[in-house]
């Protein structure tokens, strides 16, 4: 296995323009992505046949 490669600048760049989005407000905060995806696994949950 190789060893953790060092950022490339564009993951570098990558990594800035999310936290300005974020900022900006365009992006939902870690907290709210984690929230939604909780919400959609138990939509999905619900929604399955029960066997």
């Amino acid at each position: 296995m190789k060893e953790k490669e060092k950022c490339t600048p564009c993951e570098a760049n990558f990594e800035r323009n999310i936290e300005h989005l974020v900022k900006e407000g365009e992006a939902p905060t870690s907290k709210q992505r984690h929230e939604k995806e909780r919400e959609v696994k138990a939509a999905f949950e619900e929604s399955k046949p029960k066997k």
